[in-house]
């Protein structure tokens, strides 16, 4: 037995021995095919080849999958008692078909687990935040990319621009789960507008879908080169909510971007923005970007603190969404309502600028923080202060309560652009210009930017400019100033132009399924029935007669107001105590929508409680303290 072991170990260091000096053999061939010109002067360099930057990201995907493996290993002994005991008499274990044996095993279906880094505040007064949890785990990822097949691009690259007296060396590459940047630093007589004409015949070269050159890159003294890889991977939106970015407590209207080029994550705030423009030709994944935006923001805010307002005129991208408490009104799906609806936002703006000016607060955070702490005699100060109000500054335009935040999504914009341009234009622009600093921003999605959609006063006011694959180069220059959208990839792929930032980033955007977004909307839906603006509602129904909603109409007469409110009793014990109330006054004491508000007022009325309206003043109590 020892001979034999002796003989074994020296046969084994003799074959492993020989295995290393196969390799250095085959070495001279294995560069001499990947570099067929004189590349004598820099034959070392490329040897070496280039730094991989990003090496972390393609590496976690095989650390998780080893450490799956040993967790199989961990479990092999009782899965094997499992096997064992379902045997039939008759079968014996020879007769069990075993698994075949692979080098590179991965296990089917095998999920990794995504949960936040830090404890978050998800009970809001009466509202509860979606635990991420509602969203699917996604699964492990699969190494995509190496340092052999970055080292063997790398000397394609520097070949094929030799051939065009491009000479130069690729200094870096940063993998991501796309697309692979190239770092090419060219010698210094080399002009650079000979590397940006030849994206075609490099991506010739690499056998690559999309080849998009960045000559240079900005603060650097190389020139990009981006490579789609031969594989890709799915960015999930999970893997962005549970950053710690994505809940930190200075971005209060997180988007999720995606991720960069280099693997890293990407989380905006739409108030630094403060607005953002969307263009994406049909299935470059324009419209689950804005899903995932909306799906996001659901997650960070309750309807005390975020409303939105959505239009959609294709009526389906967005109807998911219906019937959610953070609505300010049903999804529009008419130009006619939609440029009502735009007005209206208008008009709040307005409302909010008169208030902020009565506090002397220049945004509506310190607004929000003004009022939040100011106590109930001062609040009462201010009521009476606006009983003077004559005209349309009635009482109930004014909000002396914290003000959410008002998204309004405009899905195919351009459709809108069509029909009404003039009054599409005019609204959306001076709500552009000034919106911001009163909580109200926009997100504006089409598919083709032309240029009678994407006017001048539109692309001054609104910096915020993301492009997912257009069809042409004119179209990319249209939102983004310059050529490059029309070779992005697509599922996802997008350049995102930020304020303040002279070129475009490569980004791939996050995906989520279906079930996702019904499981976020139906948690929001059982907690609440959306309370639509009043005001907002009378003037829709004033722009078309009526609104309609998956098919069923919406009445908006005298009627509505005789239904059964489950706080009426509350409300109508503390109404006969006073000797005045107002619309004003139940939404501050029982936190109530003005929609609801005004609905209980006009109930009192209708039942004898109050006295009619007289102008701007509060309306009269007629019964005393009920008992």
């Amino acid at each position: 037995k020892e001979a034999l072991s002796t003989l074994y170990e020296n046969l084994k260091s003799s074959l492993f021995f020989f295995v290393e000096k196969l390799k250095w053999l085959l070495f001279p061939f294995q560069q001499l095919a990947l570099a067929t010109g004189s590349l004598t002067s820099r034959k070392a360099k490329e040897e070496k080849g280039p730094i991989i930057e990003n090496k972390s990201f393609f590496k976690i995907a095989q650390e998780n999958q080893e450490e799956d493996l040993e967790e199989e290993d961990d479990d092999s002994e009782s899965e094997e008692i499992e096997v064992l005991d379902s045997l039939e008499e008759d079968e014996t274990e020879e007769d069990v078909e075993k698994p075949q044996l692979s080098l590179f095993r991965k296990k089917k279906d095998k999920k990794r687990k995504v949960s936040l880094s830090k404890k978050v505040q998800r009970r809001i007064n009466n509202w509860e935040l979606p635990n991420i949890e509602l969203m699917e785990d996604p699964p492990y990822g699969v190494a995509r990319v190496d340092d052999a097949e970055i080292r063997k691009k790398s000397g394609l690259l520097t070949n094929k621009l030799e051939q065009f007296s491009v000479r130069g060396n690729v200094v870096g590459a940063k993998p991501g789960p796309a697309i692979t940047l190239f770092e090419f630093k060219p010698d210094i007589d080399i002009k650079i507008s000979k590397i940006t004409d030849l994206a075609d015949d490099l991506s010739l070269a690499l056998s690559s879908e999309s080849v998009r050159i960045i000559a240079p890159i900005p603060g650097r003294d190389v020139v990009g080169i981006e490579t789609s890889n031969r594989e890709r991977e799915t960015v999930y939106l999970k893997d962005i909510v549970a950053s710690d970015d994505f809940w930190d407590n200075k971005v209060k209207l997180p988007i999720a971007v995606g991720t960069k080029a280099d693997g890293s994550k990407c989380v905006v705030d739409l108030r630094k923005m403060p607005h953002l423009m969307v263009a994406g030709s049909t299935g470059s994944g324009k419209s689950v970007f804005v899903v995932s935006i909306l799906t996001g923001l659901l997650l960070r805010h309750s309807p005390e603190t975020l409303k939105l307002i959505l239009i959609d005129p294709k009526q389906v991208d967005l109807a998911v969404f219906n019937d959610l408490p953070h609505l300010v009104m049903p999804p529009i799906r008419e130009t006619k309502k939609a440029v009502t609806a735009l007005k209206w936002a208008i008009k709040e703006m307005d409302k909010r600028y008169r208030s902020m000016a009565k506090f002397k607060a220049r945004d509506i955070e310190t607004y929000n923080k003004t009022v939040g702490d100011l106590p109930v005699a001062e609040a009462q100060k201010h009521e009476e202060w606006n009983e003077s109000l004559e005209g349309a500054q009635r009482l109930e335009d004014y909000y002396y309560s914290p003000q959410p935040y008002i998204t309004i999504v405009v899905e195919e914009f351009g459709d809108l652009m069509a029909v009404d341009k003039n009054n599409v234009e005019s609204s959306i622009v001076r709500l552009a210009q000034m919106a911001r600093a009163c909580g109200i921003h926009l997100i504006l999605a089409m598919q083709s930017p032309r240029k009678d959609v994407v006017t001048g006063l539109i692309k001054t006011n609104i910096p915020g400019r993301i492009s997912f694959k257009v069809a042409s180069k004119m179209d990319s220059r249209i939102i983004l100033d310059e050529s490059g959208a029309e070779r992005l990839l697509t599922r996802g792929d997008m350049l995102f132009l930020a304020p303040g930032v002279s070129k475009p980033e490569r980004h791939h955007g996050p995906w989520l399924s279906d079930q996702e977004i019904s499981e976020i909307t139906k948690f929001w839906k059982d907690q609440g029935e959306p309370e639509y603006d009043l005001l907002a509602m009378r003037a829709l129904e004033g722009s078309g007669g009526g609104y309609d909603v998956g098919g069923e109409g919406v009445a908006f007469d005298s009627e509505e107001t005789d239904e059964f409110d489950e706080k009426y009793d509350e409300v109508l014990a503390f109404v006969s105590t006073q000797k005045t109330v107002s619309a004003s006054m139940l939404q501050r004491r029982f936190r109530l929508g003005y929609p609801r508000a005004a609905r209980m007022i006009e109930m009192f009325e209708a039942e004898g409680v109050v006295g009619p309206a007289n102008g701007s003043k509060p309306r009269q109590v007629l019964v005393s303290e009920l008992k």
